[in-house]
């Protein structure tokens, strides 16, 4: 489906309004929950603004006024409105990681964490200039911190009170995870998504819960997704219309993802093994003049990506002597009650028993005694992020159970569907760059994350924040889903999944059925993983 530039436009103007309306929201002590408020008729009024949203959106729906492009829309709109409710219903100390502290413009202490090191650009207007590793947080590139520091000194300009300078440092944040919406919908475009499956593959990205969580971080997590995002959706561009101007794309937006944070990295695998397939089918067709701008193209994007993205590598290798890394947790790692390194490959990285899931309690415990297993973690932290809320009521871990046990099961299916219909769609040349792009950026991001969680041995590294992007192919499982699982053996996808050939049974035989009910189990688990990790979020006393 072709997207009007219009839809793009109108979307990026709501979130950037919406972002604007919340910045002057946190300065009202009725509206903010930094001024200590209550949050219940928080929630009163986000549930009553809803309610109006969802009536309209399906009076509109019945009466068939709704087109496509109107439904895109809506759930950018509606994504950025839950957002903005999470921003305003929590503080800068809320569910974070790595947060730190601040102490003010006029004091000289070097505090640790992101607002730390966001308060030392903003307090001496330049990057630091000791050892990164002196002060935790700090070995990260400084792109995000430097974006923080420059809103600060521009509130702090216009009279904003400091404190709540600080409290906004979550607005940039809100626009960053609101705008991954608007480039997963040009991803979706991209990879020739119909106009049944498009509002299906951003509903995921639009309402899962931890993009809601790296709306109100103050950490470089989600602007390094954004970017990431970027890049994927820009090599997608370039393998559809191979030009300098899309090479420079892409290198800007690798660079500047790496200069956000290294693990954007992990894309250029993936890129590089794209720019190898096209440049062996350039040299096997002869064409000297599409052969020398591939050339060109690749030195080029070499020549901005590789200065831009390791800067500040080169910065710390020159100015300290410091190579890339991740400080330890601890000084003596067997000490940290988050140590995983005495357990054994496969109890880290192995199927899990349904025993070793914890559904009785889907909270991440920190401690690896009590939990060490990376997939278990990865659902807990992606839906509760590193939150135990031991004090939380018999009703809500009624609702957090139900969504643990149907992210699993979407999670699961949507996984399989994606790479059963990515390894069966090898068609011409720019289908097949572009399918191996995705399928492979998604293989060499499972790799990575299992190669992280034994790198750093801790149960923190099994974060879902590291694995975030996956939700671009578990949307484009979903998508697949409903496009051709549904339709059972009517194409190669459908006969693919279902382990027959497209002779052997039609679309309304046993494969369709297999199909249909595949697609209601999903759909099902994605709807119940979302609405209910919603409600734990409304009435969870985060504080």
């Amino acid at each position: 489906m072709n997207i009007s530039g219009k839809v793009y436009r109108k979307s990026v103007l709501i979130i950037i309004l919406m972002a604007l309306l919340v910045a002057v929201l946190q300065g009202n002590p009725y509206t903010s929950v930094a001024f200590g408020v209550d949050r219940q008729p928080q929630i009163a009024v986000f549930f009553a603004i809803s309610l109006l949203v969802a009536c309209y959106f399906f009076k509109s729906y019945i009466s068939g006024k709704l087109s496509t492009e109107r439904k895109i829309l809506w759930i950018v709109f509606f994504g950025t409105l839950m957002r903005s409710f999470y921003v305003l219903f929590t503080d800068i100390w809320t569910l974070q990681n790595d947060g730190g502290t601040f102490t003010g413009f006029g004091t000289p202490d070097i505090n640790n964490g992101h607002i730390g090191y966001i308060e030392y650009i903003y307090k001496f207007f330049h990057l630091p200039d000791m050892d990164p590793y002196d002060h935790f947080g700090y070995y990260h590139p400084p792109l995000h911190h430097i974006i923080e520091a420059i809103w600060l000194t521009v509130q702090r300009l216009i009279g904003v009170p400091e404190a709540l300078a600080f409290e906004n440092l979550q607005v940039p944040t809100l626009i960053y995870s609101s705008l991954c919406i608007v480039v997963m919908l040009h991803i979706l475009e991209e990879c020739k998504v119909t106009e049944k499956g498009i509002c299906f593959g951003m509903a995921l990205f639009a309402f899962h819960p931890r993009m809601m969580v790296l709306a109100g971080s103050v950490n470089n997590d989600i602007l390094a997704l954004l970017l990431l995002l970027t890049t994927i959706w820009r090599t997608l561009v370039w393998i559809r219309e191979k030009s300098f101007k899309n090479i420079v794309l892409i290198a800007l937006s690798l660079g500047f993802g790496m200069v956000s944070k290294l693990n954007t990295a992990i894309c250029a695998f993936s890129i590089a093994l794209v720019f190898m397939c096209y440049l062996i089918w350039c040299i096997r067709e002869g064409n000297l003049i599409e052969l020398r701008d591939c050339i060109l193209e690749y030195l080029l994007f070499g020549v901005i990506v590789i200065p831009l993205g390791l800067s500040y590598i080169i910065r710390n290798l020159i100015l300290f002597g410091e190579k890339p890394g991740i400080p330890s947790p601890a000084l003596i790692p067997s000490e940290s009650v988050m140590y995983t390194g005495t357990y054994s490959v496969w109890s880290i990285i192995g199927i899990p028993g349904l025993a070793d899931l914890h559904v009785e309690f889907p909270f991440h415990p920190i401690s690896a005694a009590s939990i060490h297993n990376s997939w278990v973690i990865l659902f807990q932290t992606g839906l509760f992020a590193e939150a135990f809320p031991a004090e939380i009521n018999d009703y809500l871990l009624a609702f957090a159970q139900i969504a643990y046990v149907a992210s699993i099961i979407a999670a699961v299916v949507t996984s399989i569907v994606f790479f059963v219909c990515y390894f069966a769609a090898y068609k011409e040349r720019d289908t097949k760059l572009r399918t191996t792009f995705v399928l492979f950026t998604y293989i060499f991001m499972i790799i990575s994350y299992s190669l992280f969680v034994f790198k750093y041995p801790y149960t923190c590294s099994s974060d879902f924040r590291y694995m975030t992007a996956a939700l671009v192919f578990t949307s484009l499982g979903l998508v697949k889903i409903q496009e051709v699982v549904a339709k059972g053996g009517s194409n190669r996808e459908g006969a693919a999944i279902s382990g027959v050939s497209h002779g052997e049974i039609g679309q309304d035989g046993v494969t369709g059925i297999l199909g249909r009910v595949i697609r209601f189990i999903t759909n099902t688990a994605v709807v119940l993983t979302l609405v209910c990790s919603a409600v734990v979020y409304m009435f969870w006393d985060l504080h």
